[in-house]
């Protein structure tokens, strides 16, 4: 490896040490473009909805009540859509992120549920172009559907990713109540 190879290596590392919370999404970046549409889908909204699910345990008063709102069995937070709703009303997301993270929430739904779903479809082809995160044609640069998912993911995956460091200093606290 040549000294300008490294470099990009090195400020990685760099990086790593400095904000650990960032190692996860150095992993996933890689591998999404590896993967097939369904599976891009799948993964990019995966890793939303545990990052929603550290956001809000971030905030919650450190207990085994809070872990049990968000995670297990019948969880009351365990969905997607509720952590999302949730984490929106709590106001540790925004409206922006709630309404951007419901589009994806119903693009993975579709992959899911439908054996034959894919970019061209039209319903899922129309709600990338929903997308207000993502990058959009320039000049001759052509987006598609695919392109647009991707990039309003990976776009709200980085702004989510510190949000449990910083949610986590406003964490709340049991307090006693005047009767």
């Amino acid at each position: 490896m040549t000294d300008e190879e490294s470099k990009p290596v090195d400020r990685h590392r760099q990086l790593e040490e400095t904000h650990p919370h960032l190692r996860d999404f150095f992993d996933f970046l890689p591998g999404l473009n590896k993967e097939s549409a369904r599976g891009s889908v799948l993964i990019s909204c995966s890793y939303l909805d545990d990052l929603i699910r550290q956001i809000l345990l971030a905030f919650f008063v450190e207990s085994d009540a809070g872990k049990r709102l968000v995670e297990g069995f019948n969880a009351p937070l365990g969905a997607f859509s509720t952590r999302s709703a949730a984490a929106f009303s709590l106001g540790l997301i925004s409206e922006r992120e709630f309404k951007e993270l419901a589009i994806l929430r119903r693009i993975r739904n579709r992959f899911a549920h439908h054996v034959h779903a894919s970019f061209e479809t039209q319903e899922i082809h129309d709600l990338c172009y929903n997308l207000t995160m993502a990058a959009q044609d320039h000049g001759d640069v052509t987006v598609d559907a695919r392109g647009r998912f991707t990039t309003a993911a990976t776009a709200l995956i980085l702004n989510l990713t510190n949000r449990p460091v910083y949610v986590a200093r406003k964490r709340l606290k049991s307090e006693a109540w005047p009767i």
